[in-house]
């Protein structure tokens, strides 16, 4: 069921230029909710969940395909997610990113910068007084998005 969810909402969330990151459809205090992180290269704005949220609602109601009462939630991963694919990564382009490593590149395990770039094998942040850095990804133990204030 849930995978026939994803293959309806999915084309709906593209459509609107955005990008499923995740799903969710259990129930939670009784009911069941459908929850949807979205986001978009240069992020997602309140907005723009709440025009999905609507528009995914109505196709949803249209459809039938789910027979119970259920709450549709359209949200970003927030900046406290931590990148779980490359795409995350991706989309964290221009954006300060904290990455966590398993060993020492240069000279620390832990770097806050820029993400420059993205390839196959490693990132690229610019981080302060070192410049840009290549952050192969098979040492990284997690990363994710950090308030830029």
């Amino acid at each position: 069921m849930t995978e026939k969810i994803k293959e309806f909402i999915e084309p709906i969330v593209v459509r609107e230029g955005a990008e499923l990151v995740d799903m969710v459809f259990r129930k939670e205090s009784g009911r069941q909710v459908l929850r949807l992180l979205v986001d978009k290269i240069g992020g997602i704005k309140l907005s723009e969940c709440v025009m999905l949220n609507e528009s995914i609602s109505l196709a949803l109601e249209e459809s039938d395909l789910i027979h119970e009462s259920y709450i549709v939630e359209v949200d970003s991963p927030g900046i406290d997610r931590w990148f779980t694919a490359k795409r995350d990564y991706e989309r964290a382009k221009g954006r300060l990113v904290r990455v966590t490593l398993n060993e020492v590149v240069l000279d620390k395990k832990e770097y806050i910068g820029r993400m420059e770039d993205v390839t196959d094998n490693l990132i690229k942040v610019n981080v302060d007084k070192k410049g840009i850095i290549d952050i192969p990804f098979s040492k990284i133990t997690r990363a994710r998005q950090e308030a830029d204030l």
